[in-house]
């Protein structure tokens, strides 16, 4: 008998090593260290210029008023232990957390108590932006987006130029709330799912801290997005269980967390609130449809969503604003990529919170845009507050959240459908994919080769008045600015066709299975890469000791005997004599007390050169260019005199003035 053969054993094949292209995110528990290290290098390198330095971060507003406003605050509390509540250096007086001057309650503001306080300013911001992609991030995971579509939409959040060009004009509390409107729609729609009663009381506390920022308008906004988003949720619980009883619940624990937000912010939100109602020039609600839409993004800004340069900005070497408001220091540059992926997450995935976060877009879009379009007087007339409201582009942050929620939509929609779709719905992807940037490209070409042409055809549709609107007291119009700010279009064109065309290749060859989900995280590397060229030029660094360290100036005033004010006659910043201590007549804020307003003569200051005015307020000296020519008995009887002279400037004394009335807590006859 034969033996049988045994069954041969089979031989296992080695193990395959992991190559680079086989990183799996969603199963790497490296994945997250890992994004917020890339996430980090590339705040870093935006911001290198001033974390490399021992400047302090540039900003407009933050050197006219908010250096002044936090080192009073940061000084007053280290001396005494409390918050001021009452600022005596500018416009005769103001009430310190009643009429806001900064970020007086934020918590997260608390870094200007340590350390060297201008640049403490500065990396309080960056460190925001920086928190902004980190709750993007994590609240596009609670949207169920894979980590690869989270980092996209953590990144573009992070990087937009809405965000990043707030810093030139110093808008910390527009950051602070764009930092943290995220948390609100992760804790709100994860109050839906599990939770309820702890995820509704994050969603307060978050409210809370928001309003503390505080930036009273962009909270404002911030609540419409909250309502808006828990009605959605409540109306599809209603719609998925026909039972009103189960929608009451959800419905009262949202009304729960605005109080417990409202509580919260209390502090600065009630007394913020009488003020502006009752005692500030803002408390007039007749000032008009036309002060309402001021600063509206107009028609070349929205045109600068897909060419971001295509405006210009007062920012920056070479730069050249010829919108139609006066000036632009920021961007609502969304990011173009954003935009592109935005709209295959939401035409293509077609899911039911893309749909609503696609309607949030638009809406937010159409009223940012303010008097631009007649659509704005529904908002006007119909939204309360609205007429107290100025500047409708602000609104834009709700715009920013959403496109960026839809960008990582769309890139999940490429990741989990884009293999298996039917040959007509790739047939579209392929048009859109291949037919923007191709349209990009024509443009680009357009504008390479008549660039005057393509402007002036844009200008006769757009801005038909644009050839005689002069830029100051000078000979210069919008249109000469147009002309000077072509070569920056014509560059932005052929920048933002080549990341499109990249962002779609890279999609076309995920498909083709060329590559696996690797070759997806081009895509927001190269939403980085935008983010950090774009908005550089809204990052510079400026000297404090140049302004804010004592002089011989301000060392000589503040010697000088008695209770007075200063008139300024823009012989210096606004708040450099009030930064040292010195009390001066006007200032640099806008929410001052109203009867003072208007006796100043309203936002004209048309009263501030009246010598009975100047006398009344007690402005015993006056602070003037050295080769000011003003009459010896303008103020009264007794003469004008120069006290001293420091050069380029000169500081007179006006005996006339009225000595000061005040206050003393006990007497004796």
């Amino acid at each position: 008998m034969s033996k049988s053969k045994q069954p041969e054993k089979k031989k296992s094949a080695p193990a395959r090593k992991v190559g680079p292209f086989d990183f799996n995110p969603e199963k790497s528990k490296y994945y997250l260290p890992i994004f917020f290290l890339i996430l980090l290098i590339g705040i870093i390198v935006l911001f290198s210029d001033f974390i490399f330095s021992d400047k302090m971060l540039k900003g407009s507003d933050t050197l006219n008023a908010g250096i002044f406003f936090r080192h009073f605050y940061v000084e007053y509390f280290k001396a005494f232990g409390s918050v001021p509540v009452w600022n005596p250096y500018i416009f005769a007086g103001i009430p310190f957390v009643d009429a806001f001057h900064g970020d007086t309650y934020y918590p997260l503001s608390i870094l200007k108590f340590f350390g060297n306080f201008y640049r403490a300013l500065g990396l309080n911001l960056v460190i925001h932006i920086f928190l902004a992609g980190i709750f993007m991030f994590f609240t596009a995971r609670q949207f169920r987006l894979s980590k690869t579509a989270a980092t996209l939409s953590g990144v573009a959040y992070a990087f937009a130029g809405y965000l990043v060009s707030l810093v030139a004009p110093g808008h910390y509390g527009k950051i602070f709330v764009t930092t943290l409107f995220p948390l609100t729609m992760l804790f709100l729609d994860r109050a839906f799912e599990r939770r309820p009663f702890l995820n509704f009381t994050l969603l307060g506390l978050v409210i809370g801290v928001i309003i503390l920022s505080p930036h009273p308008q962009l909270s404002y906004y911030s609540l419409w997005a909250i309502a808006l988003y828990g009605l959605f949720r409540l109306i599809n619980l209603f719609m998925q269980t026909k039972s009103v009883v189960k929608v009451v619940a959800p419905a009262s624990l949202l009304v729960y967390a605005v109080i417990i937000g409202l509580l919260i912010s209390a502090i600065q939100f009630y007394p913020g609130y009488v003020y502006t109602t009752e005692f500030s020039p803002r408390a007039d609600t007749k000032r008009g449809y036309e002060w309402a839409t001021s600063w509206s993004m107009n028609a070349e800004e929205a045109f600068s969503q897909i060419v971001p340069e295509f405006s210009g900005t007062n920012e920056g070497e070479g730069n050249y604003y010829w919108g139609k408001n006066a000036f632009k220091d920021n961007s609502e540059y969304l990011g173009i990529i954003s935009i592109f992926l935005a709209f295959i997450g939401l035409f293509f995935g077609r899911r039911k919170e893309a749909i609503f976060f696609g309607g949030l877009a638009a809406f937010t879009f159409i009223y940012a845009l303010g008097g631009s379009t007649p659509l704005f007087k529904l908002f006007y007339y119909l939204i309360p507050k609205v007429k107290s409201l100025r500047a409708p582009s602000t609104i834009m942050f709700v715009t920013l959240f959403s496109v960026s929620l839809l960008a990582g939509m769309g890139l999940q929609f490429i990741i989990d459908k884009s293999r298996g779709l039917t040959a007509d719905k790739l047939k579209k992807l392929k048009i859109y994919l291949i037919g923007i940037p191709s349209l990009l490209l024509l443009l680009a070409l357009l504008f390479s080769v008549a660039g005057e042409s393509m402007l002036s055809l844009y200008s006769s549709i757009f801005y038909s008045g644009i050839e005689s609107e002069l830029i100051g007291q000078g000979n210069y119009t919008k249109w000469n600015l147009a002309l000077l700010n072509l070569p920056n279009v014509v560059s932005g064109f052929w920048v933002v066709f080549l990341l499109l065309a990249l962002v779609s290749a890279s999609i076309m060859l995920y498909i083709k299975r060329s590559f696996g989900a690797i070759i997806l995280f081009l895509i927001p590397l190269l939403v980085m890469i935008d983010g950090i060229r774009f908005n550089s030029r809204f990052i510079s660094t400026y000297d404090h000791t140049r302004e804010f360290a004592p002089n011989v100036l301000t060392d000589y005033i503040g010697t000088l005997p008695g209770k007075f004010r200063v008139a300024n006659f823009r012989a210096v910043p606004h708040n450099m004599l009030p930064f040292h201590g010195i009390e001066v007549v006007t200032g640099y804020h806008g929410n001052q007390l109203r009867w003072y307003d208007d006796l100043l003569g309203g936002p004209s200051l048309k009263n501030f050169q009246n010598p009975h005015f100047l006398n009344l307020v007690g402005a015993k000296y006056l602070l003037a260019p050295s080769n000011s020519r003003i009459p010896p008995d303008y103020f009264g009887p007794d003469s004008l005199k120069v006290d001293r002279d420091f050069g380029q400037i000169s500081l007179f004394r006006n005996d006339n003035a009225l000595p000061r009335a005040f206050l003393v807590s006990n007497y004796e006859v």
